[in-house]
């Protein structure tokens, strides 16, 4: 997979700014223009999943469908982390493939599945509906349903029960509308994950009392024109006065794609969030 060419360069600001550790990022080249193509193959690593979720609008029965991808092999006595992924609004649907672009794509490659052994789960978000009630869309006609990620955390559970998994290393990432569903649910749920990693998301900087302990790593380009990066700015500095430490990046330059970046360049991110474990 192609991704857009950016300039290496220094990270020119390292800031402590409360006890919050914050970088600013060179400026990138940010036209993404590449299709991104989910082959069969890709497609065929993962194992499917299905649920229903009742809409809180109109009280009718929505499927939800999800992709579960397995270590390459799966180790007697061992456990693995979880990582849940949470996709953009362009990748709703019923197909239960878009989801897959970006980071459970990449995931899916020798390299990434042998440094990263672990379970990663993608539901797919119905369309016309959005992972959070507090999301800022372009859409307003979009419904916005609480029930559908009480519906994932349900999943989680399950998933959770049914195989190896270290539960005390379940993770959570998601872009866009993704990264608010990511700030969502640790809300809801914050005894349930070890970390988190919502990029160009926002959330309700009143709810960080809940989490302010969670390791974070919070990505949003300071250009985006779509979600606007005061929507992380402010839950930083949320997290920061409630005495949290999360680690944010901001990318100079870069517009609503920085999920690119956050999965693809920043290398570190990853290696980061496997370390993370709850006491």
């Amino acid at each position: 997979m192609k991704i857009s060419k950016f300039t290496v360069g220094t990270i020119i600001v390292w800031g402590l700014v409360n006890i919050g550790l914050v970088a600013v990022i060179p400026s990138y080249d940010d036209e993404d223009k590449t299709e991104i193509i989910l082959t069969p193959d890709i497609i065929s690593k993962f194992d499917s999943l299905h649920t229903q979720v009742v809409s809180a609008k109109s009280n009718a029965l929505i499927n939800l469908q999800a992709r579960l991808l397995k270590p390459d092999r799966i180790e007697e006595s061992k456990k693995y982390p979880l990582v849940v992924s949470l996709h953009g609004a362009g990748e709703r649907g019923s197909d239960n493939q878009q989801q897959l672009k970006y980071l459970p794509q990449q995931m899916t490659t020798d390299p990434w599945r042998e440094t990263y052994a672990c379970f990663l789960l993608a539901p797919q978000c119905p369309s016309n509906m959005n992972w959070s009630s507090s999301a800022i869309l372009a859409d307003s006609s979009e419904e916005k349903d609480q029930n559908l990620l009480d519906q994932i955390h349900k999943m989680i559970l399950d998933v959770t029960s049914k195989y190896p998994i270290d539960k005390r290393r379940v993770y959570i990432t998601g872009y866009s509308m993704g990264g608010f569903g990511t700030w969502d649910m640790i809300a809801r749920y914050p005894d349930t994950f070890a970390a988190a990693v919502p990029v160009c998301g926002g959330g309700n900087p009143k709810t960080v009392s809940r989490f302010f302990e969670m390791p974070i790593w919070v990505v949003h380009g300071d250009a985006d024109q779509i979600i606007p990066v005061s929507a992380s700015r402010d839950m930083v500095d949320a997290l920061q006065k409630a005495g949290g430490c999360p680690i944010y990046k901001e990318l100079r330059g870069v517009t609503h794609n920085s999920w690119t970046h956050a999965y693809t360049y920043q290398s570190d991110m990853l290696t980061w969030l496997f370390k993370q474990e709850k006491k």
